[in-house]
């Protein structure tokens, strides 16, 4: 019989732990509600959910003021907001030692928070109770798409109704724009769900080398379990003009890449939502059959489903919906993509 959640030693682990941090910071809970000219964003989330903030986080920016902004996000992702011009960036990280938070959150709390903002597309973090503010803000769990969570939330903040246009992010000024000959491939999603069984991918990449032999394919991706993919996508394949930079270059390189390719494939991803918020053509594989949340309506995004079936169910990898996808339907995408390529709405 499985453990009760509450009798597991990591979830006891993890009261304590927070307990102790609380301790260590009861001057503040007591003396420091009250005061404070600086916004907290705490932004702790993957990759895709911070780039989806972008325009949300400068807008807020500009409201508040850049001197008086605050960023906390994951360790990963710091070099996402420097590249912004973002100047007061703090990291934080779940597993990381009671030591290191009790320093980073009396540093945090040291600066006066005025405003804490929790930007979270899922679940508020656990570290929102360390922050001591006067006000404080997060997103509902409520829309059909995701950046209607931060337009309720901005609406609520600035007083005044915002529209979804006004805060698709945009990143393109931050990154290079040397559209070349690349087709780029983020080679898995977060789980095997939602990622293709390794013999299609093998033939939708062995497809794009006929259909498109003067491009490079570059191969995005991070982690051991992504590199095995890879090696088991191309071990039939010829390899001459693929390029895997799988754990080889940093973020910022990635979506480089990602900027100066000429269309993107991938999943239901961070690395999609990369692609978005560059407003780079892409070609989403997707997994669920009804309407997703992530589901991004604009032209330069085309977001394909298969028709389903059983005989399309793997038992490792994606679903039904995701494995019916064919090659077919991909390279309709790409033609309808590179077909507007001059009729862009953005």
């Amino acid at each position: 019989m499985a453990k009760i959640k509450y009798f597991k030693t990591s979830y006891l682990r993890k009261k304590i732990k927070d307990f102790f941090i609380s301790l260590c910071l009861i001057d503040f809970k007591i003396f420091g509600k009250n005061s404070g000219e600086n916004t907290l964003i705490m932004t702790l989330d993957a990759l895709g959910d911070n780039v989806i903030k972008a325009k949300t986080i400068k807008l807020l920016e500009e409201k508040f003021g850049k001197d008086k902004t605050i960023i906390l996000c994951k360790s990963k992702w710091k070099s996402l907001y420097e590249i912004q011009g973002y100047k007061k960036i703090f990291v934080d990280e779940s597993k990381w030692n009671v030591f290191y938070k009790v320093k980073l959150y009396r540093k945090l709390n040291k600066f006066g928070i005025g405003n804490l903002i929790i930007l979270n597309n899922d679940q508020i973090p656990d570290e929102e109770k360390f922050i001591f503010s006067q006000n404080r803000y997060s997103m509902k769990n409520v829309g059909e798409y995701i950046l209607e969570k931060q337009q309720l939330l901005l609406s609520e903040i600035f007083g005044k109704k915002f529209e979804i246009d006004e805060i698709v992010p945009d990143i393109r000024n931050y990154f290079e724009n040397k559209t070349a000959n690349i087709i780029t491939i983020g080679i898995m999603a977060s789980n095997n769900k939602r990622t293709l069984p390794p013999a299609k991918m093998e033939n939708i990449i062995k497809n794009l080398q006929k259909d498109f032999p003067n491009f490079e394919i570059h191969i995005l991706g991070v982690g051991e379990k992504q590199q095995n993919y890879f090696e088991k996508v191309t071990k039939n394949l010829n390899t001459t003009n693929i390029i895997n930079h799988i754990d080889s270059i940093s973020l910022i390189e990635t979506i480089n890449f990602i900027s100066n390719s000429k269309f993107y494939i991938g999943y239901d991803s961070g690395l999609l939502n990369v692609a978005f918020a560059l407003k780079k053509k892409s070609v989403c594989l997707h997994w669920a059959k009804s309407k997703f949340i992530w589901e991004h309506p604009y032209s330069f995004i085309k977001t394909l489903k298969g028709k389903g079936g059983e005989k399309f169910i793997d038992k490792n990898y994606g679903t039904d919906i995701l494995n019916s996808i064919e090659y077919e339907d991909i390279k309709l995408a790409i033609d309808e993509l590179l077909k507007g390529e001059n009729n862009e709405s953005f």
